[in-house]
């Protein structure tokens, strides 16, 4: 469906995609499933960050209250998170063209 779609949108669904392929029945993620997820699929965006106090607080947050799973959206903000403090959004930055 999107074929022609946007690089944005081609970005956005295969963030969704990931998700759901994830995701429990319930589509909703388990907090050591969304860190297992991160580590495998967001590293670039995660490498050398371990010792930021932001990034060591929302990894603890995956750690604490494993019972409770993480839907779509609590997902996007923790990767939303991630993707702001990270270095290389720095060196994305300063690219001027996705082709």
């Amino acid at each position: 469906a999107l074929a022609k779609g946007s690089d944005l949108e081609k970005a956005f669904a295969t963030v969704a995609l990931v998700y759901n392929n994830s995701a429990d029945p319930e589509g909703k993620l388990s907090r050591a499933d969304t860190k297992r997820l991160l580590q495998t699929q967001f590293g670039g965006f995660i490498q050398g960050q371990e010792n930021k106090p932001k990034y060591q607080e929302i990894i603890s947050s995956l750690d604490e209250e494993s019972e409770n799973k993480l839907d779509f959206e609590d997902f996007m903000i923790v990767l939303i998170s991630l993707t702001l403090m990270s270095d290389l959004l720095q060196e994305i930055k300063k690219v001027k063209t996705t082709k």
